[in-house]
């Protein structure tokens, strides 16, 4: 019942939904493409902001920016974001795209929530532990994530920030417009796969001797192999207790293999719209954490938490992985 409700209040309410999806359609492909700023960085936010105006997972911080992106206008997340979150909760609708944590084995509709989910967990893990917690949180291929304005207050951590520099011009502008405080945050401009992420952080600021959370999510389909693999030997350079958050497409779902020819044209197709490309995946093996075993290992870390979406029953096998990675 719930289900139809919603339905019913979106073809009530499709002239809106309509309208702001020409508008957020229209500012990514002329704005945000043409200045090189990532596409692909709206869609956890779209996401998260999803969660948040269903009242599922508040995240203040991200329904503030999404008034001041390139992607989004305080109209267009009226249109587009407001309204959906009126019909979920006028009609008790929070499946698929709105959940949190979300059903497991998640779908491709509850897939970002389930990722969201995930680094939720292991950075709340991490930086709440007594025993030699972090001093620094760094966001690799940071976007528009806003996990550096909801922390506790009384948190002795410094937040680094690292992307290419037209996406962080823009997020900084968006903080700065929408009042979001963001002085205890670092942003470090680089390009994983042309320069050493380190060498810019080092020249930030950034302390090599003490132990560090990196988040790097939504980053590595679109790297060469070699960049992903430097990174994590990069990461094992910390000091012991230092921790990575990352997530991975399979080998076979990112070349079309098996049975993901059709979901991986798609997922081509959908990258191709941002201007960007899928470009890495993990091999799964039959245990599917193999290939992201051997990754870590090759680095000298340690996998210590695995989870995928979907099931090994499914017509369609796991193929999206998340993991955290501690160097112990």
């Amino acid at each position: 019942m719930r289900v139809l409700i919603f339905s019913l209040l979106c073809i009530v309410l499709s002239p809106l939904l309509i309208a702001g999806v020409i508008i957020y359609t229209w500012r990514v492909r002329r704005i945000s493409v043409r200045q090189n700023i990532s596409g692909t960085a709206n869609e956890p936010l779209g996401g998260r902001l999803g969660m948040h105006v269903a009242g599922t997972r508040i995240d203040e911080a991200a329904y503030r920016l999404a008034g001041h992106l390139p992607s989004y206008t305080k109209l267009s997340r009226f249109l587009l974001l407001d309204v959906l979150g009126f019909a979920s909760k006028l009609s008790g609708f929070k499946g698929g795209f709105f959940a949190y944590p979300g059903e497991r084995p998640s779908k491709l509709m509850s897939m970002m929530s389930h990722r969201t989910d995930f680094f939720d967990r292991s950075i709340r893990d991490s930086l709440s532990r007594n025993e030699n917690p972090p001093k620094q949180f760094v966001v690799l291929g940071a976007g528009y994530d806003t996990r550096c304005y909801d922390l506790p207050k009384d948190l002795d951590i410094q937040c680094f920030e690292v992307d290419m520099a037209p996406t962080l011009n823009a997020k900084r502008k968006a903080l700065e417009l929408a009042g979001i405080p963001h002085d205890h945050v670092i942003f470090v401009e680089t390009d994983f796969n042309q320069e050493t992420w380190m060498e810019a952080l080092l020249a930030s600021g950034f302390n090599p001797n003490l132990t560090t959370y990196i988040l790097w999510e939504g980053v590595t389909m679109y790297l060469v192999e070699k960049a992903v693999r430097d990174t994590l030997s990069l990461v094992s350079t910390l000091p012991r207790g230092s921790a990575v958050g990352v997530d991975f497409f399979s080998e076979d779902m990112q070349k079309g293999n098996g049975p993901y020819e059709k979901m991986s044209k798609a997922m081509h197709r959908g990258i191709r719209y941002y201007s960007e490309s899928l470009i890495f995946g993990v091999p799964t093996g039959e245990q599917l954490s193999a290939g992201v075993e051997s990754l870590a290992r090759d680095s000298g870390l340690t996998l210590s938490r695995f989870e995928h979406t979907g099931s090994k029953e499914d017509k369609l096998p796991p193929w999206y992985f998340f993991a955290h990675i501690d160097n112990l």
